[in-house]
C-alpha cells in the first residue's frame, strides 16, 4: 500500500472508510445538538423579521435538511430500540400435532 491509497490516512494509521469506526463516545450527541441548533436558528430567521428576507433563501433549505437528518436519526434510534426490545422478549415455540399413522 502507498500513502495515495484511497480512504487511507497519509501516515497509514487508519485505512478504510473514514466514517465507520472513528467516532468517539458522545460524538452523536454533539452532532445532534449542532443539528438542533441549526434547525432552531433557521426557524428563528424564517419566522422573525430580525434579518433581511434574503436570508430566508438560505435558512429554509438548511432548516429542512437539519430536520430531515434529525428525523432519520430518530427513526434509526426507534428501530434500534425496537430490535433491542424484541431480542429480550422470550419466544414461544408452537408445536403442531402430527397425524397418526
Amino acid at each position: 500500500m502507498s500513502a495515495l491509497t484511497p480512504d487511507c490516512d497519509p501516515d497509514m494509521s487508519h485505512c478504510g472508510q473514514p466514517w465507520k469506526g472513528k467516532g468517539s463516545r458522545g460524538s452523536g450527541i454533539v452532532s445532534a445538538v449542532v443539528l438542533l441548533a441549526l434547525l432552531g436558528v433557521s426557524l428563528a430567521v424564517v419566522t422573525k423579521d430580525v434579518v433581511v428576507d434574503a436570508f430566508d433563501f438560505v435558512a429554509l433549505p438548511v432548516g429542512l435538511l437539519a430536520a430531515a437528518v434529525l428525523a432519520r436519526r430518530a427513526a434509526r434510534l426507534a428501530v434500534r430500540g425496537a430490535s433491542a426490545v424484541a431480542a429480550h422478549v422470550p419466544t414461544v415455540t408452537v408445536r403442531q400435532s402430527q397425524p397418526v399413522g
